[in-house]
């Protein structure tokens, strides 16, 4: 088990003793860019693993779709049910762009748990892109358009 972590570059690479709860309390621990950047490999089909494994687990973790789209995730919760972090990590592939994300929270109790999947649907909704309103040819000069949500 070891050594697939170690494969995978995945996290801080310590699995430690007991294989059946290392990533739920340690000693492996992974950021949020880590994840991110683990699930776009894995989103790619670029992991050091074979693609017919990494193509099962796109559709074992997809749980949502329509025309176009698809989003695939994943809930965690280190500690259930007691407080901890929780999480709802994952992507959104729409065409052949894929947008990884990783929503960390910290989780007070059982209540707490569909939390994970609400604010990380709201979070993408808020982030996706919104589309450029046509342009108009214009007699005068007219200011970029400049998606508020998007905009820094």
């Amino acid at each position: 088990m070891g050594e697939a972590i170690v494969k995978l570059n995945y996290g801080n690479q310590q699995i430690g003793s007991d294989v059946t709860t290392f990533w739920l309390r340690g000693p492996l621990a992974i950021s949020a860019v880590e994840q991110t950047r683990f699930l776009s490999a894995l989103a790619h089909r670029t992991l050091p693993l074979p693609a017919q494994a990494q193509r099962q687990v796109a559709e074992i973790t997809r749980v949502d779709s329509g025309p176009g789209w698809s989003l695939h995730a994943k809930t965690g919760w280190q500690n259930a049910p007691g407080a901890g972090v929780g999480w709802w990590v994952g992507w959104v592939q729409k065409g052949d762009q894929i947008t990884p994300f990783a929503l960390n929270i910290a989780m007070a109790g059982s209540a707490d748990a569909p939390k994970r999947e609400q604010l990380g649907r709201s979070s993408l909704q808020a982030a996706a892109p919104q589309p450029t309103p046509p342009r108009v040819p214009a007699l005068h000069h007219e200011a970029p358009f400049m998606n508020p949500c998007c905009h820094r």
